[in-house]
């Protein structure tokens, strides 16, 4: 606290001055019972005149009803009828008194502000109240759609995977009766030609269904499965699936593989073969004549596959819109679903690849693929022999068509071929005779193919297994081969793509 008469004088006579000065002081000085015999200050400032004395001081007066006279009295922010507030002070003085009226509009200001700062905080804490209940429901209204989201997708893949089952299944079917109809027809020209047609409608289908359920996996498709990759026999499985297409629309069709010379690439093959199958099908449709051509270039550290044709080419302003999904291209000419294309850019994009296209109107269009992929740590020794196998082989497919069409292809290698539509029943034969080969649908009644693998094998059952399935995903393969088995192929079953695999798997 600080000791004034400490301070100098004049010191103490600018403070007085300063105070003097926002105090605006005004005494009123009364003797006996309000009857004022006195005025010292600025009373205009109160707005006390001549005119307005009397009515003022009763205004006063009325403020001081019930209260001693004789004892001092304080009374904060008196509003006077010229609006000004004042802190009035009553002083007795031996038997008189004083009322002391000091300028309070300052501090009237500032408790206002301080009142309008505290009312804007209970304003803001009942904000800011609703605005976290707001942000409470709008959580779990987004979990809730979470939740929704979560059901659906997990409902999407369902019917990805039974949709895979219904479509892969019947098309290997339909392949392998065509297979046995075109052996069997190879000398009567006209139902060779009617079969041709049957075989075009067939891959038309199975490219529409590949790309319908890589659709429907959404942007981030599944693991990539690298493996050792057959460049010649890949370039034949494309031929075999392509040539019908073009032999319809006479056009020439030119594959070239790469040589095998080199170690073969790690990459995913099913990927690869969707893209490559999807460029050639694509080039035929929009080709009326001249050829359609593949050619596959492997040096050691990528693969590159170029697709050309010499169809009626894509404009400039046509060439970025080709890649979306549904778009049929806006040029004259055969047009398809328009998935084709979208879906090759997101497979390449998988592998970490890249996709050039040169193309103009009239002269045909290139598509370059380029993928990087190691080579292979070991090349075999040499190809599998041609000659027939030896040996007896187990066939579990609880669809009778399928079973019978493997059987008939496991005979055509020369194998002796037993068929068994359950698990179960195969797993008890198989650890009494063990089998050279073992052939299993992954999806079997009661229990799977993978459950099937993994109780022959924790029971010493060592017989090769082949795993057919319908679901051509990352998670599939590997529930297959983490089970037990040794080679995984996804229908519609490619017959001689098969048979190789057989005779790998058997030496």
């Amino acid at each position: 606290m600080i000791d004034l008469p400490a301070l100098p004088l004049s010191v103490r006579r600018r403070l007085r001055e300063l105070l003097l000065e926002q105090a605006h002081p005004l005494v009123l000085s009364f003797a006996g019972q309000w009857e004022l015999c006195g005025v010292h200050g600025d009373a205009a400032w109160y707005g006390i005149d001549a005119g307005s004395a009397a009515e003022r001081l009763d205004a006063l007066r009325d403020l001081f009803v019930g209260l001693e006279l004789d004892q001092q009295q304080v009374l904060p922010f008196v509003e006077l009828a010229n609006g000004r507030s004042v802190h009035l002070h009553l002083i007795p003085d031996a038997g008189d008194f004083h009322l002391l009226l000091l300028d309070a509009e300052s501090a009237r200001t500032a408790q206002r502000e301080q009142q309008q700062l505290a009312n804007e905080a209970v304003l803001a804490g009942h904000a800011k109240g609703k605005a976290i209940d707001a942000l409470k429901h709008i959580r779990n209204e987004l979990e809730r759609q979470r939740s929704q989201l979560a059901e659906a997708d997990a409902l999407k893949g369902a019917l990805i995977a039974t949709l895979s089952h219904e479509f892969r299944t019947p098309l290997t079917a339909a392949f392998g009766r065509v297979r046995l109809l075109e052996q069997s027809a190879a000398a009567d020209p006209a139902l060779q030609r009617e079969l041709l047609a049957l075989r075009r409608s067939l891959v038309h289908l199975q490219v529409l269904a590949e790309n319908l359920l890589e659709y429907g996996r959404g942007e981030a498709g599944g693991l990539l499965n690298p493996g050792a990759v057959d460049l010649e026999a890949l370039a034949a499985d494309c031929r075999a699936m392509i040539e019908p297409l073009a032999m319809a629309k006479g056009l020439d069709l030119r594959v070239l593989p790469a040589a095998a010379a080199a170690p073969p690439p790690q990459l995913d093959e099913l990927r690869l073969r969707q893209i490559l199958v999807n460029l050639l099908s694509n080039a035929v449709r929009y080709t009326a004549q001249g050829e359609v051509s593949l050619a596959l270039r492997w040096d050691g550290r990528e693969l590159e596959a170029e697709v050309a044709d010499t169809g009626i080419g894509i404009a400039p302003e046509f060439q970025a819109r080709i890649f979306q999904p549904f778009n049929a291209g806006g040029q004259s000419g055969s047009r398809g679903a328009g998935l084709g294309l979208s879906i090759v850019r997101r497979l390449v994009e998988q592998m970490h690849g890249t996709l050039a296209l040169d193309s103009a109107p009239g002269r045909g269009s290139r598509f370059t693929l380029r993928l990087p992929g190691a080579a292979a740590a070991s090349a075999s020794a040499s190809a599998p022999g041609q000659g027939r196998l030896h040996g007896r082989a187990y066939v579990v497919d609880d669809d009778p068509d399928i079973a019978q069409l493997l059987e008939l292809a496991l005979v055509d290698l020369g194998l002796q071929v037993r068929c068994f539509d359950a698990a179960p029943v195969a797993i008890e034969a198989a650890l009494a005779a063990p089998p050279d080969l073992l052939v299993l649908d992954m999806r079997l009644p009661g229990l799977s193919g993978p459950e099937a693998v993994y109780a022959l094998r924790s029971r010493g059952c060592r017989s090769p297994v082949l795993m057919l399935s319908a679901h051509a995903t990352a998670a599939a393969r590997e529930s297959a081969l983490h089970a037990g088995a040794d080679r995984y192929l996804t229908k519609p079953v490619d017959f001689a793509q098969f048979a190789r695999v057989v005779r790998e798997m058997l030496g």
